[in-house]
C-alpha cells in the first residue's frame, strides 16, 4: 500500500522529489516508532477475569480467583520459591498473603507478556460464630524489578457455615 501511495505522489508534477522524500521519512519514522514501544507498560497490570463463587460453604468448596496480567518487559515471577509475586488480602484481615509464581518468561529476556493465573483458596472459613460473613479480596502483583501492579478488588463473597 505504501508503494501505491508513493507512486501516486512521486508521479505528480508538484515537487515530486520533495514529496517522495517526505513520504519516505514519514514511513520510516512511523515504522521505527511502532517497533520501539512495547505493547504494554513495564509496570505490571492486572485485572479480574473470574471468581468461581459469590457464595461459598466454609471448608467444603474451593474459591478460585482468575486474574489476567500484562507486563511490557516480561519480568513476572521468581526463580527462588521463597519470593512471592502475587499478594492477596482478605478484607477481614490486615495483612496480605504472598503466593509464589515461577518466571513466566526466561530470565534475562525482555519480552512483553500477558496471560492468566488462578489463585485457589481451598479452606476458606468463618472467623466469628455467626452463620455467615461477607468479604472481598484485594490482589496485587510485584515483578522482579520491584514494580508493583495496580490493586484489584473482587466482588463480595459470602462465606456460610458448614452445618
Amino acid at each position: 500500500m505504501a508503494s501505491i501511495i508513493l507512486k501516486t505522489i512521486c508521479l505528480s508534477d508538484y515537487n515530486r522529489h520533495l514529496a517522495c522524500l517526505l513520504v519516505l521519512i514519514a514511513l520510516t519514522l512511523y515504522s521505527c516508532q511502532n517497533e520501539a514501544e512495547p505493547p504494554f507498560s513495564i509496570i505490571p497490570e492486572i485485572s479480574l477475569v473470574d471468581i468461581s463463587h459469590d457464595t461459598i460453604v466454609e471448608y467444603t468448596e474451593t474459591l478460585v480467583l482468575t486474574i489476567e496480567y500484562k507486563d511490557g518487559d516480561g519480568d513476572i515471577g521468581f526463580e527462588d520459591p521463597d519470593q512471592n509475586a502475587i499478594f492477596v488480602r482478605d478484607a477481614r484481615l490486615e495483612d496480605y498473603d504472598g503466593f509464589y509464581i515461577g518466571p513466566v518468561a526466561p530470565i534475562g529476556s525482555n519480552v512483553p507478556i500477558q496471560g492468566k493465573v488462578d489463585i485457589e483458596f481451598p479452606s476458606i472459613f468463618l472467623f466469628g460464630n455467626r452463620d455467615s460473613e461477607t468479604t472481598r479480596f484485594y490482589i496485587r502483583l510485584i515483578d522482579r524489578a520491584g514494580h508493583e501492579s495496580n490493586t484489584i478488588e473482587t466482588p463480595a463473597v459470602v462465606i456460610k457455615r458448614n452445618n
